[in-house]
C-alpha cells in the first residue's frame, strides 16, 4: 500500500485517495476522513487537508460530506471526540483507538459529535489513528477517522493494529515522498497544461511537446509559463529537479483520461476545507 502511495505521490489528494480505499475496504470500513489537522490549544483541531472515502461506491453523497466539513472548520467544538482522543495521542503519538475506548456509550450518543455529525452519516462504529508529521510544524498531524454503517460491529483489536501499522510505515514519507495539502498539485492544471507538464517530465523539448500535443510552439511556451508559476520555479530543469528530489515516478494519475472526474470531485473539496 505504502509503495502504491509512492507512486501517486505527487499529488496530494490522489495517494490519499488510493491509500484510503485500500485501508478501507481492508478493514471493512464504509466510510474514512484521511487528512491533516493542526491540534491547537486545548486541543482545538484545525483542518489542513481531508480526503475522504465512501460517497465513491454510494454510502453517502458528496453534498452531505461537504456540509459536515464547513461545519468541521467553523464549529470544531461539534467534534467533542477528537479533543478527547488527542488529549490520548499527545501521550502516544500514533495511538489508534476504536471509540468505546476512551467515551462511553452513554456520554457517545447524548454528545453533538454523534447526534449532528455520526447519526446524519448513518455510521456508529469509529476508529482513530493520528500521528505527528516530521519537520512538519508543531501540532500538526495526519490522521484518519474510519466508520463503520450503524448496526456493524466494532473496529476488533487486530484490525486497530493493521491500521497503525500501515499509517505508521506512510506518515515518514508525509512531505518528502507523498505530498502535502498545501503544495501545488499537478491536477490543479487546466487539462492541456497537464498533458504538457507530463510530456516535459518525460524529457521532451518544447519542439518535442508540440507535436506530440498538436500545438504551436509558442503555446506550448505559454504552458510552461503557467506550469512554472503554478510550482513555483523559474526553469525546466528545476521543475524536473522537484520531482527528482522527491522521488516521485511518471505514473502521472493526474493526467488519465478517466481521472477528471474524482479530481473534480477532489477540487470540489479542496474548495470546501480550504
Amino acid at each position: 500500500m505504502t509503495g502504491e502511495a509512492r507512486e501517486l505521490g505527487d499529488d496530494s489528494f490522489a495517494w490519499r485517495d488510493h491509500w484510503l480505499k485500500r485501508l478501507a475496504r481492508l478493514t471493512d470500513s464504509s466510510m474514512g476522513h484521511f487528512g491533516e489537522i493542526a491540534v491547537g490549544e486545548g486541543y482545538q483541531p484545525r483542518d489542513l487537508g481531508v480526503a475522504v472515502w465512501g460517497y465513491q461506491e454510494g454510502f453517502i453523497d458528496l453534498k452531505t460530506i461537504e456540509r459536515q466539513l464547513v461545519e468541521f472548520r467553523t464549529e470544531p467544538d461539534f467534534f467533542e471526540s477528537l479533543r478527547d482522543y488527542f488529549r490520548i495521542q499527545a501521550k502516544d503519538d500514533g495511538v489508534c483507538l476504536g471509540r468505546r475506548e476512551f467515551i462511553e456509550d452513554r456520554r457517545w450518543y447524548g454528545s453533538t459529535d454523534h447526534q449532528v455529525v455520526q447519526a446524519v452519516f448513518g455510521v456508529d462504529p469509529v476508529l482513530y489513528c493520528h500521528r505527528s508529521i516530521a519537520g512538519a510544524a508543531p501540532g500538526e498531524v495526519s490522521g484518519m477517522i474510519l466508520h463503520r454503517a450503524r448496526g456493524m460491529r466494532d473496529f476488533a483489536p487486530r484490525e486497530r493494529a493493521i491500521v497503525r501499522e500501515a499509517h505508521d510505515a506512510l506518515v515518514p514519507l508525509i512531505g518528502r515522498a507523498l505530498a502535502r495539502f498545501h503544495e501545488p498539485s499537478p491536477a490543479d492544471l487546466a487539462p492541456r497544461a497537464r498533458q504538457a507538464l507530463a510530456c516535459m517530465l518525460e524529457g521532451d523539448s518544447d519542439k518535442q511537446v508540440a507535436a506530440r500535443l498538436g500545438l504551436k510552439p509558442y503555446t506550448v511556451n505559454d504552458y510552461a509559463k503557467v506550469i512554472y508559476r503554478h510550482f513555483g520555479v523559474e526553469s525546466r530543469p528545476e521543475l524536473l529537479a522537484r520531482w527528482l528530489r522527491r522521488g516521485w515516478g511518471l505514473r502521472f494519475a493526474w493526467n488519465e483520461p478517466d481521472a477528471r472526474a474524482p479530481y473534480a470531485v477532489r477540487n470540489e473539496l479542496r474548495g470546501v476545507t480550504g
